[in-house]
């Protein structure tokens, strides 16, 4: 601690590093514990909390990882930890539909000995009561003051008639019964905030977001959808009306889920956030009832055909696949051509950065006229890394580090670091590195 403690004063004290040509200006210093102000004294902002948030995604991880043993058994030393590393803000499932159960269960489905660290990790069965299990969350981030992302994964649970699970498993929902099921979905979002209010957990909520990856739902979930994707884009102009009508059932289903939970807490005035998937018309999928657009940005790295020849070393179908996949790797091999190619493309992969990010901030307005505000909780390296001792990690965290540094030139209210930036990951173990790259963060305007 010593080294990082001394790391902390001397940027506290001295300008940061020179940034990216990504239009970002330097001038601001920022205390721990200070909003970051401009030079022109305009404050960056977010709602009403004077500053950028600095967000770690603990996603489901917080809870089912909780137990003992876990990665977070100890949680009030996790949420110290994240306030050490810069983190003003914890992206989670805060487990709606589970908040209105006395006890939930929870099954083993990992075993440390043999798989590669994972979201939901639990290396044992356990049962709790959930709502109990927020509710300290919230008081344990009030203790150390940091703020709640208030989001949904566990959309098989939330579905009225559909399996207790957390993989998202559901029956399709056909056009004629999308009003119902999305109205209900909301209506046990607003049961469960009621408890959550009485709780304080919405007194630490700076976003709610109904459901994680609406697209990625509702995109196999549809009917409406589905028969959508099917159908043939001869032309730009029949490829146009589809998108249009793709827009269309996002956008009903988006006013459904959000317009009841909106009601329920528009006494605390906490933004609603949607949680996107891919480089979508954000504005034309939404109404003025969200406020919040959160940008997800995951891309592999960018490989030749040099690259390519050594990723085939690693193993078929290298450097994708999910952990099951990842973990029957030559994983030496992966690191060092996973490495090559991030170092080779680097400048392609930063600009690839700035480009969709650049994109993203011009599709945030809705038909009213309303801008909403963008964040980004997920990103910014692939979706699925493997996490061990033979996986070096000097390149992706300059990747991701530096892809950080360019969205702090853009006008983004809060952005996370990594999707590997959460305890259950090694990375999490570099504390200085997440802690400069928040400082940059909220120290450069743009």
């Amino acid at each position: 601690m010593k080294t990082a403690i001394s790391r902390r004063d001397f940027l506290t004290t001295t300008a940061l590093a020179l940034p990216l040509s990504a239009g970002v200006t330097r001038g601001a210093t920022v205390a721990s514990n200070s909003a970051p102000v401009a030079a022109s004294g305009a404050n960056l902002g977010y709602f009403d909390k004077g500053r950028r948030l600095t967000i770690s995604m603990w996603d489901f991880s917080w809870l089912l990882a909780h137990h003992p043993g876990g990665a977070y058994e100890n949680l009030e030393n996790r949420v110290a930890e994240a306030k050490v590393r810069g983190y003003n803000t914890l992206r989670v499932d805060c487990f709606p539909s589970r908040v209105l159960e006395s006890e939930s269960r929870f099954e083993k489905n990992w075993d440390p000995a043999t798989d590669l660290p994972q979201w939901g990790q639990r290396a044992v069965s356990f049962s709790c009561n959930v709502r109990k299990e927020v509710a300290r969350l919230a008081e344990l981030c009030r203790k150390h003051g940091l703020w709640l992302g208030l989001d949904c994964w566990d959309k098989g649970h939330m579905f009225s008639g559909l399996t207790n699970n957390l993989s998202g498993d559901s029956k399709p929902i056909a056009e004629a019964d999308e009003e119902r099921e999305f109205t209900r979905y909301a209506e046990t979002w607003v049961k469960a905030l009621k408890r959550m209010r009485e709780d304080g957990v919405l007194e630490r909520a700076v976003w709610i977001a109904p459901m994680n990856e609406v697209p990625h739902f509702a995109g196999g979930r549809l009917t409406a959808l589905v028969k959508l994707r099917i159908l043939p884009n001869d032309d730009k102009e029949t490829k146009l009306a589809k998108g249009r009508q793709v827009d269309a059932v996002y956008r009903r289903i988006n006013r459904w889920m959000a317009e009841p939970i909106k009601a329920e807490v528009a006494r605390e005035g906490i933004p609603l956030s949607y949680s996107s998937l891919g480089d979508a018309d954000y504005g034309a999928r939404l109404t003025d009832v969200y406020d919040v657009v959160d940008v997800h940005f995951m891309p592999g790295v960018i490989t030749d055909a040099a690259d390519q020849r050594a990723f085939e070393k690693a193993g078929k179908g290298a450097p994708g696949g999910r952990f099951a996949e990842l973990k029957k790797y030559d994983l030496k091999a992966f690191s060092s051509a996973w490495n090559q190619a991030c170092r080779s493309h680097y400048a392609a992969m930063l600009k690839r950065t700035r480009d969709y990010h650049q994109n993203a901030l011009q599709r945030v307005t809705v038909a009213s006229g309303k801008k909403l505000a963008a964040i980004v909780t997920e990103s910014f390296g692939p979706c699925f890394w493997p996490d061990h001792p033979d996986v070096d990690w000097t390149w992706y965290k300059h990747y991701n580090a530096d892809s950080l540094r360019v969205v702090a030139g853009l006008d983004f209210k809060g952005s996370s670091l990594s999707n590997y930036a959460e305890p259950i990951f090694s990375l999490w173990n570099d504390a200085d590195w997440h802690w400069t790259s928040n400082s940059y963060y909220l120290t450069v305007t743009r």
